[in-house]
């Protein structure tokens, strides 16, 4: 077993969409267990653009919302096919989807829009199940208003939503 120690910093998405009024959530299959989109960020690069790279990347999707003011941060440990333990911090933003056609990378086995309560029964880890379950507050308490930008990822245009506007 190696000593070698390394950290990591990524970033990612919490993804969800509106299906009959319900928040559905989407969850890249890896390993047989349900992730977040997201990777590590790149030299030079910010956190939010890197969740929006990665975001691309794994899932195919380039329009989102992004809900203002989320910002959730994990900590944790893991240790890597050669040995070393990863010191990893993770960085998650809450957006809405504004397409559900969903294309995965080779890294993922496939995907899944999952209702919260699906969610936080299948999820095995315990931080994920609390970010969702923040993202999930968050997201119910802010939905009657109109907040929020979202980005076209293909032309990098920006458009910012009306406050108050229903």
């Amino acid at each position: 077993m190696s000593n070698l120690r390394v950290t990591e910093k990524s970033a990612g998405f919490i993804v969800f969409t509106k299906e009959n009024d319900e928040a559905r959530y989407l969850f890249l299959k890896v390993g047989g267990k349900l992730d977040f989109p997201k990777g590590n960020i790149e030299e030079d690069e910010d956190e939010l653009s890197a969740a929006l790279r990665e975001l691309k990347e794994e899932s195919g999707i380039v329009k989102i919302k992004i809900i203002p003011h989320f910002r959730r941060v994990l900590n944790y440990y893991y240790r890597r096919g050669d040995g070393a333990l990863v010191s990893k911090t993770l960085i998650l933003f809450l957006g809405e989807a504004l397409e559900k056609k969903v294309s995965t990378s080779w890294e993922h086995e496939g995907f899944e829009w999952l209702s919260f309560e699906e969610a936080v029964e299948r999820i095995k880890y315990h931080g994920y199940r609390k970010i969702l379950e923040e993202a999930e507050e968050y997201r119910a308490k802010t939905a009657q208003e109109s907040l929020g930008r979202w980005i076209d990822g293909n032309t990098g245009f920006q458009a910012s939503s009306d406050r108050g506007k229903k």
